[in-house]
């Protein structure tokens, strides 16, 4: 077969575009960091990548919900103990009041009752505890958990529950009912029990004081029961945000795998298709045909 110089310029034309595209494309690896820079170069690596990049959305959704449902749990956790404790200073007082003689003193006994309504007001103020924008012992409900005055609760008997890996779902919460009883009948929740007992003492009233503290015992057991709930709820999602860490890893480190560029590889292909283009542009200028113009300069 004949080869006329026009085949020969276009053969020559057709390898110096794909060297030139082929150092193009390396050039465009390095510059933008991936070694699939179009769906179109590697379409199967392309599609595991499309599907690990919306795994890694998911695993950092659930690190989202993660650390929500850790702050939620830490702040009734520290609400409750609070509780504890507070309820801790109520029984001393009770004691206090019960004692041979202890109710004797109109002055002593105003100032226990002060207090125990002291401690029933800031029970009130930790029973209100919020989370952002989220009363913490509300259940699903906007607002305050309960009437600071009154102490009536008016908030909801809704679950607060949060997606934090797939197919789990954990309840955060705890009620105020949960927590700190369930309002009116004869015991009723703890507000009552130290209202009453405020009472109680103010009218040196001795068997009415031995009842309360009764009340107040299994108020606090109730509170101890809460505390303990909300503290394995705690310890698991710990154990799931671990679980939760190690997913995100393997999954970015199988990512990076399949689109990230081998930096040093890409730098020296592009160091010898640069090579490669030079020459191929040196013995292109010798081989192509001079030209007319070329003879009028």
């Amino acid at each position: 077969m004949r080869v006329t110089n026009s085949m020969m310029v276009r053969s020559t034309l057709r390898d110096l575009n794909l060297s030139y595209a082929r150092l193009a494309r390396t050039q465009e690896q390095l510059s933008s960091g991936r070694a699939l820079v179009r769906a179109s170069d590697e379409p199967s690596v392309a599609a595991d990548a499309m599907r690990l990049r919306a795994l890694t959305r998911r695993s950092e959704q659930y690190a989202r919900s993660l650390d929500d449902a850790h702050g939620l749990l830490g702040s009734a956790d520290g609400a409750l103990t609070s509780s504890l404790e507070v309820l801790g200073r109520a029984k001393e007082l009770a004691v206090r009041a019960g004692n041979s003689g202890g109710l004797s003193d109109p002055g002593a006994r105003a100032a226990i009752a002060i207090e125990i309504r002291s401690i029933r007001d800031d029970l009130v103020a930790l029973a209100n505890t919020r989370h952002g924008d989220r009363s913490v012992f509300a259940g699903n409900a906007s607002g305050a958990a309960y009437n600071p005055t009154t102490g009536s609760y008016t908030g909801d008997a809704g679950a607060v529950r949060r997606d934090v890996a797939a197919n789990t779902s954990v309840q955060v919460n705890v009620t105020g009912p949960e927590a700190f009883g369930v309002e009116g009948g004869p015991v009723g929740n703890v507000f009552e029990v130290l209202e009453r007992m405020a009472q109680a003492v103010a009218n040196a009233d001795g068997t009415a004081l031995a009842t309360e503290h009764a009340n107040l015992d299994v108020a606090t057991a109730r509170l101890g029961v809460a505390t303990v709930q909300i503290g394995s709820r705690a310890a698991r999602m710990n154990e799931i945000q671990v679980r939760a860490e190690d997913d995100q890893l393997r999954l970015r480190t199988l990512l990076s795998e399949a689109e990230d560029v081998d930096i040093v590889e890409a730098l020296v292909n592009a160091k010898a298709q640069e090579n490669a283009y030079q020459a191929a542009l040196q013995v292109a200028a010798k081989i192509i045909p001079m030209s007319l113009l070329d003879y009028l300069r």
